[in-house]
C-alpha cells in the first residue's frame, strides 16, 4: 500500500464516498468514480470511525498517491447543500430574469411590478360605511357585495374566482415568452379587461345592495311607501359612494394596467403591420 511521504506536496481536497471499509482499518473510497484503498492508521485524519456511504474529503500527493481522508461533518455538508440550491436558484432566477427582459423587455417588466405592488401592498380603496377599513386591490377580490354590511365589514375569506382570474391576467401579459404568435401580444391587455369588467359588475352589485335594502325597508313601511323607499334607495346609493375613497394602489393598478395595454397594442401593430 502506498504511503505518502512527509515531504509530499498535498493537493486540494476533492469530495468522496467510503464504498467499504473493515474493523482491520482497510477501506476503499470513490473519487470522481475511481476507487483508491485507505488504511486508518496511515489516512485517516478524523476522531470518528469511517462509516460506509460517508462523504469525505480525499486528498492527494503530487504522486497521486492518496495522502489523507477526512470525514465532513453533518452540518457542513448541510451547509454546502443548502449554498448550492441557492446557486442553482440565482442560476435558474438569473436566466428567467434574462428570458424576461428578451421578450418582454424592461418597460413591460416595470409596469408588471408596479401592477403587482399596487395590488398587494398598496390600499385600493377606502370603505366609510358601518366601520372605517382599507382594502388593497387583491383584499377587494376577495369581497363579496351581496349585501351592504359584509361588503364593508367582510375581510374576505379563501380563494375567490377573481382573485384566481387576477392571476391568470398577469400571466397572460408573458404570454410572449411561450408564444411568438402576434395575438400574444395582446395578453398585455388582459389585465386592463379584467379591471374594467371587475368594476363594473361590482358597480352593479353594489347597486343592488342598494336596491334591496331600501326595497326591504319599504316592504316594512307599507306598499303605499314604494316610491319613498325608492327615493331612500337613492339616498342610500349616494351615501356608499360618499363612503368610497381610492387609495394609492387605485391609481397604480389602474396606470400600469393601461400602459400595459398600450404596449400590448403597439406590439401587436408592429407584428402583423411588420
Amino acid at each position: 500500500m502506498h504511503t505518502s511521504s512527509p515531504a509530499a506536496t498535498i493537493t486540494t481536497g476533492q469530495r468522496g464516498r467510503i464504498l467499504a471499509y473493515q474493523p482491520s482499518g482497510q477501506g476503499s473510497v470513490s473519487v470522481a468514480g475511481i476507487q483508491h484503498a485507505f488504511d486508518v492508521a496511515t489516512h485517516w485524519r478524523s476522531d470518528v470511525a469511517p462509516a460506509i456511504n460517508a462523504v469525505v474529503d480525499v486528498r492527494f500527493d503530487d504522486a497521486g498517491g492518496l495522502a489523507t481522508v477526512t470525514a465532513i461533518p453533518a452540518q457542513q455538508l448541510a451547509q454546502e447543500d443548502m449554498a448550492g440550491a441557492a446557486k442553482l436558484a440565482r442560476d435558474k432566477g438569473q436566466q428567467l430574469w434574462g428570458k424576461a427582459v428578451s421578450a418582454l423587455g424592461i418597460q413591460v417588466l416595470a409596469s408588471l411590478g408596479v401592477l403587482i405592488a399596487g395590488a398587494f401592498i398598496f390600499n385600493t380603496i377606502g370603505i366609510r360605511l358601518f366601520a372605517s377599513v382599507s382594502r388593497t386591490y387583491w383584499q377587494l377580490l376577495g369581497l363579496s357585495a351581496d349585501s351592504l354590511e359584509s361588503f364593508a365589514r367582510d375581510g374576505g375569506g379563501g380563494f375567490t374566482s377573481a382573485q384566481c382570474f387576477f392571476l391568470l391576467t398577469i400571466a397572460a401579459c408573458c404570454a410572449t415568452m411561450a408564444s411568438s404568435h402576434p395575438k400574444a401580444a395582446l395578453g398585455k391587455c388582459a389585465p386592463l379587461l379584467f379591471i374594467v369588467i371587475h368594476s363594473s359588475l361590482l358597480f352593479f352589485k353594489i347597486k343592488g345592495a342598494v336596491s334591496d335594502a331600501g326595497n326591504a325597508m319599504g316592504g316594512i313601511m307599507g306598499s303605499r311607501a314604494a316610491r319613498m323607499a325608492e327615493q331612500m334607495a337613492s339616498e342610500m346609493l349616494g351615501q356608499v359612494w360618499q363612503g368610497l375613497s381610492f387609495g394609492i394602489g387605485f391609481y397604480l393598478v389602474l396606470a400600469s394596467s393601461i400602459v400595459l395595454a398600450a404596449y400590448g397594442l403597439g406590439e401587436y401593430k408592429r407584428k402583423t403591420v411588420g
